[in-house]
């Protein structure tokens, strides 16, 4: 993206205070059209619902990718491309047109609309190999459960292969979520399992037990191995439950560090402005006690961040989890001094190579797939390319 792109998406960013998505992902609004070609179904099939994407039958992309890396990236290299499956010709070789959807939650969302790139990025390099047409769609929940069960309805009844299922909610969504597992269709769930994911043909998600670890690990780096550390999280996220997990795991390393409040429930899901709300009242009853803060995710960092630049209060160490183009440019303000980067791109991707390979009968996977997530702050922040950039 060029930069004066890149100056406007992050200055209207700022201006809308947009929330990051439970399930770990971005509630901040995108006014950029998710990437799109064709928009019709093909007219032999029931019509499809709003908001379809059909990917070219052909490209001139470059084929194949790096394998993932779960180190550092060199210096000068954009860190969302490192966590990605390496796609190979031999290992996809269908043999016949395939059919491939990915069903996502909002994608005017920034952290699903980069699911959606991603995604779509892999089945243009993808049919750059092949001989066979791949057909890829992308279906809109819009924040509706019965959207959501409409559009699995679609991909069964017009024949797809392979769905790339983004779950709404890890109990809401079961019924959709049932609806594919039982039909013929290859089931991929990205981004949150929802119950019964073990039943699907893969789960893809970041690996949010390590970047609540990491996170509580830096902070507690940052603070001397010593200090008081408030939390904002949501134990009805389940994202935000098991990143907490691994943060309370690493905290055991460091004794000296205590947890003296914890702010939870849909306060820091919803919007940045709640976020600010609830931290302003816990601001109120702990201020000069608080020498760091833990977040389950960058909104409520956002938040966070909002409240003590009205309090004054410059000393206090705020961290979070997601790594999008808001929490870059907090961190190169100084206002937040790091967070563990998801790559929403890299789930999107290897939710089509997994497909294809598990369509093909040669992926040789886990069930389950993690995708590393990378720590960023001052030091490195110049060099990562957020995944809404």
């Amino acid at each position: 993206m060029k930069k004066s792109r890149l100056f406007a998406l992050i200055l209207a960013m700022v201006l809308v205070v947009s929330s990051l998505a439970a399930c770990g992902g971005s509630d901040d609004k995108d006014t950029t059209a998710a990437p799109a070609a064709n928009t019709e179904a093909p007219k032999e099939e029931t019509d499809a619902p709003e908001d379809t994407t059909v990917a070219p039958a052909d490209t001139t992309e470059a084929a194949g990718t790096e394998a993932a890396e779960t180190n550092a990236a060199a210096e000068g290299t954009a860190f969302v491309d490192q966590a990605k499956m390496e796609l190979k010709k031999d290992l996809i070789g269908v043999g016949r047109d395939v059919k491939i959807a990915l069903i996502v939650k909002q994608r005017s969302e920034l952290f699903y609309a980069s699911i959606e790139s991603g995604f779509m990025s892999a089945v243009e390099e993808a049919q750059a190999m092949v001989d066979y047409n791949i057909e890829a769609q992308v279906l809109d929940d819009n924040t509706d459960l019965a959207k959501e069960l409409e559009n699995v309805q679609y991909t069964i009844d017009n024949g797809f292969d392979i769905v790339v299922f983004v779950a709404m909610d890890p109990k809401s969504s079961v019924p959709a979520f049932e609806t594919l597992v039982a039909s013929d269709v290859k089931t991929l769930i990205v981004d949150a399992p929802c119950d019964g994911s073990e039943k699907c043909d893969a789960v893809i998600v970041s690996a949010n037990e390590e970047a609540g670890r990491m996170q509580m690990e830096k902070l507690c780096e940052q603070l001397g191995g010593k200090g008081n550390v408030l939390i904002l999280t949501d134990s009805t996220n389940p994202n935000a439950a098991i990143r907490e997990q691994g943060a309370m795991a690493e905290l055991e390393n460091w004794p000296d560090v205590k947890i003296i409040a914890e702010g939870e429930g849909d306060i820091p899901t919803v919007n940045v402005d709640k976020a600010q709300q609830k931290m302003n009242e816990l601001y109120q009853v702990y201020g000069s006690e608080i020498n760091g803060i833990w977040t389950f995710s960058d909104t409520p960092a956002q938040g966070a961040i909002a409240a003590l630049q009205e309090s004054g209060n410059k000393d206090i160490v705020v961290t979070g989890i997601d790594g999008n183009a808001v929490a870059k440019q907090m961190i190169q303000d100084g206002l937040m001094y790091g967070t563990a980067a998801q790559f929403p791109n890299a789930l999107g991707y290897d939710g089509v190579v997994a497909g294809l390979e598990i369509l093909a009968g040669t992926y040789d996977q886990e069930q389950t797939i993690y995708v590393p997530v990378q720590w960023i702050d001052s030091s490195n922040v110049d060099e990562y390319a957020a995944f809404d950039q």
